[in-house]
């Protein structure tokens, strides 16, 4: 029976700023409906991986595919060995199939709850004002936020604003899910419930690419746990492999740091 092809694929990524290399060359096959959890300390490269798959920011060398496009390219109609660089409004199509959750919520303080997540609906989407509006509050209810709508998010919580920034993410029909240490600047009792969301959604099989020192949630949620340090991968596996038996000292360090 032949293995059907990862849903994401990435191939010698590397980034520089500078002359400081941050990622190494990542190698890295991501199945669809797989959870993969990256854990690593911090300035090893697991924020700027997940930027680079969205080309948030934009690899140095290598290339991220994402089911059949080639993030940032496309190829050349008559020459399929020629990429061309797209623009800007061309590479937004292309992360919309891509959710983003970032560690500071990112939400526009300005607009309320419901306008957050209608915006890019209608930017990208073209989505029609009252479409967009029905999908904002099914997603709402089901972050447990459904009476939240006209509120700004000066009147949330840090836990609420996440659970409105996934919602905001999850407007868009994403194919995969990036978490950027979505529960790291959340105070502990709001942490719970931030998680929750991510399981169930885990549980729907949304693919989701997690970067986060919550060890718990990897060793529950995950189907993958890779760690990384100074840029590169240094093991994977399943939980159980990489959390209760790393086979590297530099796994065995950072989680005997951690737990």
């Amino acid at each position: 029976m032949n293995t059907p092809s990862p849903l994401v694929r990435l191939r010698d990524i590397r980034k520089s700023f500078g002359l400081r290399e941050v990622l190494k060359g990542i190698d890295l096959d991501i199945r669809k409906g797989e959870v993969v959890c990256i854990l690593g300390p911090s300035g090893s490269g697991k924020s700027t991986l997940l930027r680079a798959i969205n080309f948030i920011e934009r690899p140095t060398s290598g290339f991220v595919h994402v089911d059949d496009q080639i993030i940032g390219y496309r190829r050349d109609t008559r020459d399929p060995e020629l990429l061309h660089e797209l623009k800007e409004d061309q590479i937004a199509v292309q992360r919309a199939r891509m959710g983003m959750v970032f560690q500071r919520f990112n939400l526009f303080p300005h607009m309320t709850v419901m306008q957050n997540i209608t915006h890019a609906q209608r930017l990208v989407k073209n989505t029609k004002p009252a479409e967009a509006k029905r999908v904002a509050q099914d997603l709402l209810e089901q972050v447990g936020l459904g009476d939240r709508g006209d509120s700004y998010p000066r009147q949330l919580s840090g836990g609420q604003q996440q659970r409105v920034a996934i919602a905001r993410a999850l407007a868009m029909s994403p194919e995969l899910m990036l978490f950027d240490e979505p529960t790291s600047a959340l105070d502990p009792e709001l942490v719970d419930d931030v998680l929750s969301v991510m399981k169930g959604l885990a549980q729907a099989g949304l693919t989701m690419i997690v970067v986060t020192h919550e060890i718990g949630f990897a060793k529950e949620v995950g189907d993958r746990v890779v760690f990384m340090d100074d840029g590169v991968v240094i093991e994977q596996g399943t939980p159980s492999e990489v959390i209760d038996n790393p086979q590297h000292e530099r796994t065995r360090a950072f989680l005997s740091r951690v737990l």
